[in-house]
């Protein structure tokens, strides 16, 4: 079993393991790495911790309950302050 699946299900509080909800949960953090991609402008691995994999929680939260409308409003500070760490890191890699 992979630890980012594992971390999401601890995150939802979901304690049973059965085919439906193991295939929602992989498609949902699927959908959540692509998104999130988006939104900070890199691909991250969001199984380490730090702000990235609790940012990544939260926004996986967000969908599983429908809601992930509200994300961008109630977070935008801390997508802000990392796409700035990797904008900043990126314009140092050129010099």
């Amino acid at each position: 079993m992979n630890s980012l699946f594992q971390l999401v299900k601890d995150k939802l509080v979901i304690t049973w393991s059965d085919e439906d909800t193991d295939r929602k949960i992989n498609n949902l953090i699927e959908d959540a790495e692509i998104a999130l991609n988006h939104k900070l402008g890199v691909n991250l691995d969001y199984s380490k911790p730090g702000q990235e994999r609790r940012l990544f929680l939260n926004y996986c939260m967000y969908m599983y309950n429908n809601c992930e409308n509200e994300f961008d409003s109630n977070y935008i500070n801390e997508i802000y302050q990392l796409r700035h760490k990797y904008e900043v890191f990126k314009y140092e890699q050129r010099f």
